[in-house]
């Protein structure tokens, strides 16, 4: 920005003097106002760059008027050049009441405006320091909230990945439990189907002592016991025969040998029902064992899917 189109507010209680001040720095270039009625509501609404402040305004004590000017955040940065009459003591009153910089009356158009154009100078390069400070400092501010965002980001993630883990450690231990209870499963099956098939080879070689010794039995009787069962038969007869025609007294002891002939004729069939009977009670017990071992197998097969390759192997 050029120091020709700052804004100056002149505040003056001698007209000729004001006047005179207005077209010096109006020569310059400047913008200048001099409407400073409202006291500090004229310096909000005009917003100068800096105020020529006389030493004595009409009805303002300019002293209260610096004081407001730099006591205010919105007018702090103002220049105030104060023209004061008086020599050296008066100037120095001045700049100790805040006033940027203070000239003797009367003074020199020239001196006036350099003075003038330095206070506008300096506000300048302070109002582009302190933009540049603002700057740095929104900067910082967005640096620290993009920070700040990384840092919960980094701490969503470490939250989420630890979540992951757990969950993946949960699923392991559920996975194990229940591949452990499928083993321990297919272990009871196959420990099952082994004394099932125990059992139903003891069945059968039970079946088959009995059929061999049915056999032999018959075959044996067949040799032995069909000549004694014809004699028996016959001999039974015979009794029969003579109890009919023998005489009372003689009937009991006929009678008795009758019932020890028949009494073998009823064990020789019952010996060879006995073989029969065994075969047939084996039977249905085998048919039964058979088909919970296929049940059985049925069922492991179905766990063994579930399981892992290794958990398809049956135990030793």
């Amino acid at each position: 920005m050029s120091d020709k189109t700052a804004k100056l507010l002149v505040v003056e209680s001698d007209d000729a003097l004001r006047d005179q001040i207005v077209a010096v720095l109006s020569g310059a270039g400047y913008e200048v106002s001099t409407d400073y009625r409202e006291g500090m509501k004229a310096v909000l609404a005009f917003n100068p760059d800096a105020v020529v402040l006389g030493a004595d305004p009409p009805q303002l004590d300019c002293c209260d008027l610096l004081s407001e000017i730099k006591g205010s955040e919105h007018t702090h940065n103002i220049r105030v050049v104060m023209l004061s009459p008086g020599g050296s003591a008066e100037r120095t009153r001045g700049l100790d009441l805040g006033a940027d910089d203070v000239l003797s009356l009367p003074f020199d158009p020239h001196e006036l405006v350099s003075r003038v154009r330095s206070q506008v100078r300096s506000k300048y390069i302070a109002d582009e320091l302190r933009e540049r400070l603002r700057l740095a400092e929104e900067n910082r501010n967005a640096a620290q909230q993009v920070v700040t965002a990384v840092n919960e980001e980094r701490r969503t993630l470490r939250v989420g990945g630890l979540a992951a883990v757990a969950g993946l450690i949960v699923a392991g231990l559920v996975f194990f439990f229940f591949y452990r209870r499928t083993q321990e499963q297919n272990t009871r099956v196959y420990a099952a189907i082994t004394r099932l098939q125990t059992g139903v080879l003891t069945e059968q070689r039970l079946m088959e002592r009995s059929r061999r010794a049915l056999e032999d039995a018959e075959r044996g009787q067949s040799r032995v016991s069909d000549p004694q069962k014809l004699q028996l038969q016959k001999k039974s007869e015979d009794l029969k025969s003579q109890i009919a025609i023998s005489k009372p007294e003689n009937a009991t002891a006929l009678q008795n040998q009758l019932t020890a002939v028949e009494s073998r004729l009823q064990k020789l069939e019952t010996e060879g029902k006995v073989a029969q009977t065994i075969i047939q009670s084996y039977e249905p017990s085998v048919s039964r064992l058979r088909r919970r071992l296929s049940s059985l197998m049925s069922r492991a097969s179905a766990s063994s899917m579930l399981c892992l390759p290794s958990a398809n192997t049956p135990p030793d």
